[in-house]
């Protein structure tokens, strides 16, 4: 029920993310289902040829004991690198469009940690994951079946049926198969997009390679965001220069043109010597806020001035979609006059970590369709951790004007961490980790 304020209009609900309603859940459910079902199927084929291709590395490393698989060892290594590269891409795109990444080594052996993970991965997506997905991919059969109770129960030879548990002989008994086969897809449409998240979130772990990362990759790595920093770097001051070319500059120049206009006017017509002045001040004015926008595309002065957390909590007042913000000092949240103000971290973290909610404030805006977001902010020596969550339609992913490349590259230019989570039906969340050592 909407609250009637004074002025007689009434006010917009409280929307809080991550909190829907039953009538929402449901709506989130059924949008989400069917991403999730074709992965699940998807992992079920990959899974059983895991298996299968488990059992035949299995071979080819007995064999090897005996010399004769040794030339069969690095064609099947290749083989099982494009198959977790393959799957890699398939548990990325469930995960909201995150790029999973195995620092391989220079040559395929079977003392590379990736590689080693490889094989577990191998080994997890055959058995146990294999069987969550079969698990998960029979309840839908069940309701399939029950569901369609009332209509092949009687093409059978012997006008008799059994669903498990159930004989269908008769109407009634076909009327209370589709009852339960409704409870089934009922159950499908709510556990099959958790137990999609649960597989690849596994997955995610056993395919990324953490320990023990070559030298050469992190210099590889270090390259790519040093040239993406400049690369931005460049860009902002093309954009930069673009602004003042069109806005400030042009501006200027036509009050320059108007106040000669007007030392002419004074001259042969000072009736409309006043109405000149008018508008040169009009452009004047637009000069001016032009080069205030500027400045606050380049350094905002609050964010200088009162620090991050003002600074977020405005873009979250000027924000279309209704924003709340939560601020964390350390472990602690502070809200309140006793608490501790946040540590100031260095500017240029600080203006990273700006634009980033910035930007996706913008992207909530423009493209979720959502009633509200959140804003988390946690800021301590070592980091600025920012997490972006709304609750609008999701399947956000980089490129078509969404801005995340961009937001990735900020963050790595800092050595930082971008991670989006969008399923489809949302919510969709945004993690950026900004470091604040020197």
């Amino acid at each position: 029920m909407r609250t009637p304020r004074i002025d007689g209009s009434t006010a917009r609900p409280t929307v809080h993310p991550g909190r829907p309603g039953p009538r929402a859940f449901a709506r989130s459910a059924a949008r989400r289902f069917p991403a999730a079902a074709r992965y699940l199927l998807l992992c079920l084929g990959t899974g059983l040829a895991a298996l299968v291709g488990l059992c035949l590395l299995l071979v080819v490393l007995a064999l090897c004991l005996v010399g004769v698989g040794l030339p069969l060892l690095p064609p099947a290594l290749r083989l099982l690198r494009r198959s977790a590269d393959f799957h890699r891409r398939r548990v990325g795109a469930r995960l909201g469009g995150e790029r999973l990444r195995t620092p391989y080594g220079d040559r395929l052996s079977l003392r590379d940690p990736a590689v080693g993970k490889d094989l577990l991965w191998l080994l997890a997506h055959g058995t146990a994951g294999t069987a969550l997905c079969a698990g998960a991919l029979t309840l839908c059969s069940h309701a399939f079946n029950w569901l369609t109770a009332p209509v092949w129960w009687q093409l059978l030879p012997d006008e008799r049926g059994k669903i498990i548990l159930l004989t269908v002989d008769s109407w009634p008994m076909a009327a209370a198969a589709a009852l339960g086969g409704i409870g089934y897809a009922a159950v499908a449409l709510v556990a099959l997009p958790p137990l999609a998240d649960l597989h690849a979130r596994a997955s995610g772990r056993l395919l990324v390679a953490r320990p023990r990362v070559s030298l050469a990759h992190r210099v590889r790595e270090l390259t790519t965001s040093r040239s993406e920093a400049l690369d931005a770097h460049a860009a902002e001051l093309r954009r930069i220069e673009r602004d003042l070319h069109d806005g400030a500059q042009a501006n200027l120049v036509a009050v320059s043109l108007r106040l000669g206009m007007i030392r002419r006017a004074l001259d042969q017509r000072p009736e409309q010597a006043a109405a000149l002045v008018d508008s040169t001040q009009l452009v004047a004015e637009q000069a001016l806020e032009s080069l205030r926008t500027l400045v606050r595309g380049i350094h905002p002065p609050l964010l200088a001035d009162r620090g991050l957390a003002e600074a977020v909590r405005s873009l979250a007042a000027r924000c279309a979609v209704p924003t709340r913000v939560e601020l964390h000092n350390s472990d602690a949240p502070v809200g309140h006059s006793a608490d501790p103000p946040p540590p100031r971290a260095p500017a240029a973290a600080e203006a990273a970590a700006y634009f980033v909610v910035s930007e996706a404030l913008a992207n909530v805006a423009r493209h979720s369709g959502a009633r509200g977001a959140l804003v988390r902010l946690r800021i301590t020596t070592a980091a600025i951790a920012v997490r972006v969550e709304d609750d609008g339609r999701g399947g956000a992913v980089e490129g078509a004007g969404s801005g995340l490349p961009g937001l990735r590259r900020r963050a790595a230019a800092f050595d930082g961490t971008t991670r989006l989570s969008s399923p489809p039906g949302g919510p969709t969340i945004l993690e950026v980790e900004i470091p604040c050592g020197s």
